[in-house]
Order: structure tokens, then C-alpha cells, then sequence
């Protein structure tokens, strides 16, 4: 009786594996498919059929090969003169009177501004710069102090000839690169040329005025000193702006901000 416990064990278990659990083999669907040849299209890169979505980009510049010569020639320029001249001129003049002589230049440039809101036949900004004019030329010591900004309802009113040339149904011709002085197109250049014309005058006129003989010493120092002035306060640098299409991006912007200057 003994002998037949343990045989009765193995029997039983022989039994329960004989009717346990089975495998059973899973098989992803996927991979019985056929292939039916489909990839899809992976592109870095614009799609040529979809150009005229960026058509916006594209300013009239026939002369790009040119004005990419200019535009390296002024980065040039600007990196290795004008930057270094400009930061002596930061040195040697303190911030306040810095300050002072940008607000005496601006209140001279009052005068040409006015000119150009009169030739656009606007009387209120007329009315604006003749006020701004007056008020820091009386009140501000002859526009050492920008007196006239402290109120709201005389903004400075940045009108040039190129302006003036819009206003009156001028295009703006194909885009050019300014030698020295940056990007422009026809139009602004020859408004740049009435700018400056206007200037010489009015320089020769308050010289005169003022009694001084030696015009010509005095009238290169003052544009010496505008230069400086304005690049001392302008904030742009060449090859800065992170963008490896800087000319196209400087191009675009520069012409989209001359057609907001006219229509406003």
C-alpha cells in the first residue's frame, strides 16, 4: 500500500500536464500585408511648385549683383571706420552732451521736414513741425532740449523728399544699395540728393546769419559730426542679425517700412 501512494502521485501530475495550458503564438497582422509600394515624401526644402506663396518676399532689384558688392563694401566699411570713429566720438563726448547735440540736430532738420510736409500739402503735420520748430528753438535753447516731444500731440514728423516724391505718385524704381550711407532705391535717392541740397542751403543761410566767413571748415565738421550723430544712434550692425539672408530680410524691410513712411 505504501509502494502505490507515490505511483498514484506520479500519475496524477503525468495527467495535469497533459491538460495544462497550451502556447499560443501571436502574430502581428501588419507584417502579413503586401507592400503596396506607398513612401511619403520627406522635403526640406521650399517646394518650387509652391513659390508664389513667398512672392510676397520678392522686391524689384535688377541690379542684385551690383548691390551685393555695395552691401559687402559698406559692412566693410562700417566694421573696420566707421564703428571704430563712431565709438571715439562716444568716448570723447559724454552721454549728456551727446544727447544735446542730437537734439540740436534734429531741431535744425525741423526746417527741411517742414519744407517736405508743405510739398506734400499736409497742414496739420506742417502745423506739427513749424510748432516742434519753434518751441525748441525758444524754449529748448535752440534744441539743445527737446522740449516740444514732452508733448504728446506734437510728435516728430520724419518726412524726406523720397516721401515727397511718393506722395506725389513717384514708384520706387528698382532697389539700390547706397554707397556708404545703406539701402535705398531710385526714388529715395534722388529724394536723398533734395535732402541734402536743402541742407547745404539751409547751412549757408545760418552761417551767413550769423555772420561766420569760413563757411567751408565749419560745414564739413557739421556733417562730420551729423555722420556720427546718426550712427552713434542707429542700432544696426552688419552681419548681426542671426538671419543668413540678411540682404533679402534688410531689402524687404526696408522697402515695406518706405511704403508704410508714404501712406502714413
Amino acid at each position: 500500500m505504501r509502494m502505490l501512494k507515490p505511483l498514484l502521485l506520479v500519475l496524477m501530475l503525468s495527467m495535469l500536464w497533459a491538460c495544462g495550458a497550451k502556447t499560443i503564438k501571436l502574430e502581428d497582422p501588419a507584417l502579413s500585408l503586401k507592400s503596396v509600394g506607398f513612401k511619403a515624401p520627406v522635403k526640406r526644402y521650399p517646394d518650387a511648385s509652391k513659390v508664389s506663396d513667398i512672392d510676397f518676399l520678392e522686391i524689384y532689384d535688377p541690379w542684385e549683383p551690383m548691390n551685393r558688392n555695395l552691401y559687402s563694401f559698406n559692412a566693410g566699411f562700417d566694421q573696420y571706420f566707421m564703428l571704430p570713429v563712431t565709438g571715439a566720438y562716444e568716448t570723447v563726448l559724454p552721454s549728456p552732451v551727446r544727447f544735446g547735440v542730437n537734439n540740436f540736430i534734429e531741431n535744425a532738420n525741423e526746417v527741411p521736414r517742414l519744407v517736405n510736409c508743405m510739398l506734400q500739402g499736409n497742414g496739420e503735420k506742417s502745423g506739427i513741425t513749424f510748432s516742434r520748430f519753434a518751441i525748441n528753438t525758444i524754449f529748448g535753447v535752440f534744441g539743445l532740449f527737446d522740449v516740444a516731444s514732452l508733448q504728446e500731440s506734437l510728435p516728430r514728423q520724419d518726412e524726406d523728399f523720397g516721401q515727397t516724391l511718393g506722395v506725389w505718385g513717384v514708384g520706387n524704381g528698382p532697389y539700390f544699395v547706397m554707397p556708404v550711407l545703406g539701402p535705398s532705391n531710385v526714388r529715395d535717392t534722388v529724394g536723398f540728393g533734395g535732402d541734402f541740397l536743402l541742407l547745404l542751403l539751409q547751412m549757408k543761410y545760418t552761417y551767413k546769419l550769423l555772420g561766420i566767413k569760413d563757411t567751408k571748415t565749419l560745414a564739413y565738421t557739421a556733417l562730420a559730426i551729423r555722420a556720427l550723430n546718426r550712427r552713434s544712434h542707429t542700432d544696426f550692425r552688419y552681419h548681426e542679425t542671426g538671419s543668413p539672408f540678411e540682404y533679402e530680410l534688410v531689402r524687404f524691410l526696408y522697402t515695406k517700412k518706405r511704403e508704410l513712411d508714404i501712406k502714413h
